[in-house]
């Protein structure tokens, strides 16, 4: 080795010892050792000897500890506080509704013993989960992202057949520990992580071509399709589909083939809504006022006709409707309680909480260079955001009610692969400056 290169590997070393961030070793040694080489290059041409030219470099390079820190600050780990404080609003709000659902409704419903000590226990499990998800490196979750996909199948099967019966004969829920875990509806944010990870790695679909290739990417995507439409799972299909089309159209930049597939199936569902009656009336007793009075237009009334009494302020804790009762008001229709006992003031800082939220999971994507980072934002930053939208519309009284829960607010133990979701975005979010700029996935 020239001496003037170990005399710069030993500076490098120094300056690398204090920063952290390793994934930025290779960066910053590449960078400063350029520095390096122009200062030497510079004093040379100036007349200097190759042992002085070097002496002059180090030196104008500055202390390597003091470098280091620098550095360090820079791409030290990133703690998204914006979100950790959304969240941690959102499960307070979740808390003190469970408190009035239990006061106002105790004696109308058989409501799960002690609802709001259950939704705690949730819920500290669920940042639990949070905080294991949000030091895990994204980086083995590309690496393992065809394992992940297989894996989401393999649960859902183990659920078919082996899982507790619910409502509509379809088995969902699967045992562990005394805590039941619905693998159906947690599946759609398994499956988008892992077509984030095998759609954005090179190496797993460079051993395809052409048109395999694209058949191969096509597949991934639609095979879930195929699973919740003969499981049925409806809701799933539904959100599983925005999610995963808006990913595959970011990640492949294949627009047109992207829009078919949208329109195909938004098409092909509403044929199916209207060729089923029970499904047609629900849509068109939700879209218009003058159906209600129908059979399948009745929690639509009943949420029109709770959230115009609300007033501004509330009917306050405690109170119970004698003629028409809410039902699940600690779960599908939460969001429509919420109003009813803190009123309209209540449910627009719900309204802006909630926006407010969504913004800063969607806007975290843009602060991260890492393509595959970004990717694993978006994925899960829509995934959450629908389900959160979904709950904010319930509220016009207007929208057909499907079983999608409100994320982080409604009781359940859905808040596990919240929490689990939102960990790992934050963890990307954590990472954002340990990486190179516009690191390729294929080196990861």
């Amino acid at each position: 080795m020239e001496p003037n290169q170990k005399v710069l590997n030993r500076y490098l070393n120094k300056v690398c010892a204090e920063v952290k961030a390793k994934g930025m070793h290779a960066e910053i040694r590449e960078e400063l050792s350029g520095h390096f080489a122009d200062l030497m290059t510079e004093r040379q041409q100036q007349g200097a000897s190759e042992e002085e030219a070097q002496q002059y470099a180090i030196a104008q390079l500055g202390d390597p500890q003091a470098i280091g820190r620098d550095l360090h600050q820079i791409h030290k780990p990133r703690i998204p506080w914006s979100l950790l404080a959304g969240v941690i609003l959102l499960s307070a709000v979740s808390l003190l509704g469970m408190a009035a659902v239990e006061a106002g409704f105790g004696d109308y419903y058989k409501f799960p013993d002690a609802l709001m000590l259950r939704q705690s226990v949730y819920i500290v499990l669920g940042i639990a989960v949070m905080a294991i998800m949000y030091f895990i490196n994204f980086k083995h979750v590309l690496r393992s992202s065809g394992w992940i996909y297989g894996t989401a199948l393999m649960a859902i099967l183990f659920s078919i057949l082996d899982g507790l019966q619910v409502t509509n004969g379809v088995r969902r829920y699967v045992g562990i520990l005394g805590l039941f875990f619905d693998v159906i509806g947690y599946s759609p944010y398994i499956f988008v992580v892992a077509l984030a990870g095998i759609w954005n790695r090179q190496g797993f679909m460079k051993s395809w071509s052409g048109r395999t290739r694209d058949l191969a990417e096509l597949s991934l995507l639609l095979l879930p399709v195929v699973i919740y439409t003969v499981i049925p799972a409806f809701p799933e299909l539904i959100v599983y589909l925005a999610v995963s089309l808006t990913l595959y159209i970011w990640i492949t930049r294949r627009w047109i083939r992207g829009t078919v597939i949208a329109v195909t199936f938004l098409t092909g569902g509403a044929f199916y809504v209207w060729n089923h009656l029970h499904l047609r009336e629900r849509f068109i007793a939700a879209v218009q006022a003058d159906h209600r009075d129908t059979g399948a237009g009745y929690l639509n009334s009943v949420i029109h006709n709770t959230l115009t009494s609300a007033g501004w302020r509330g009917q306050g804790m405690g109170y119970r409707i004698a003629e028409e009762r809410l039902m699940f008001p600690y779960t599908d229709l939460f969001p429509v309680y919420l109003i009813q006992t803190f009123g309209w003031a209540g449910g627009l800082l719900l309204l802006v909480l909630v926006c407010w939220f969504v913004l800063r999971m969607l806007s975290s994507a843009r602060t991260v260079s890492d393509t595959y980072g970004r990717a694993l934002i978006l994925a899960l930053a829509l995934m959450l955001s629908i389900r959160l939208i979904y709950g904010l519309t319930i509220l016009s009284g207007r929208m057909p009610l499907i079983s999608i829960p409100f994320p982080f607010l409604s009781y359940g133990q859905h808040v596990f692969i919240e929490f689990a979701a939102l960990g790992l975005l934050m963890g990307v979010y954590r990472r954002k400056d340990m990486l190179p700029a516009g690191q390729a996935p294929s080196s990861l």
